[in-house]
């Protein structure tokens, strides 16, 4: 009975523990530098995603205007995925979406890898690659 409860306890506290490491290393801006689909890799350098502790960012810079288009929302991290949302601040999400590849406010992506300095997402047979920014 005893040695169950330890058991149960000890893994809450290895999960509540690799929830705070992968959220300590995710924290902080990452620019997107590449999509791989099908084998098929493009290039990207312009979309970013900012995390901070529960709070999401994702930010689109446009060339063509020298300006950010943004949106705000959350993320929250379970096991080795990571759900983002994105709200209506500052503007409806329905006029950001068609500047992504979602196809609603919730996107769910895998995190293949993260460290100090890379971190790979994927997410609807995508693999996209972001560099700590």
């Amino acid at each position: 009975m005893i040695r169950n409860l330890i058991i149960i306890v000890f893994g809450v506290f290895v999960l509540v523990s690799c929830s705070k490491d992968e959220q300590d290393k995710l924290f902080g801006k990452w620019q997107m530098q590449q999509v791989e689909e099908n084998g098929v890799v493009q290039s990207v350098d312009t979309v970013y995603f900012n995390f901070e502790h529960s709070l999401f960012m994702y930010q689109i810079y446009m060339p063509s205007t020298s300006e950010y288009q943004f949106r705000y929302g959350y993320n929250t991290i379970a096991g080795d995925s990571i759900l983002l949302e994105i709200v209506s601040n500052p503007a409806p999400v329905r006029d950001f979406l068609p500047l992504t590849d979602w196809t609603s406010d919730k996107r769910t992506y895998a995190i293949d890898k993260i460290s100090g300095k890379q971190l790979i997402l994927s997410s609807e047979g995508k693999k996209y690659t972001f560099r700590k920014f």
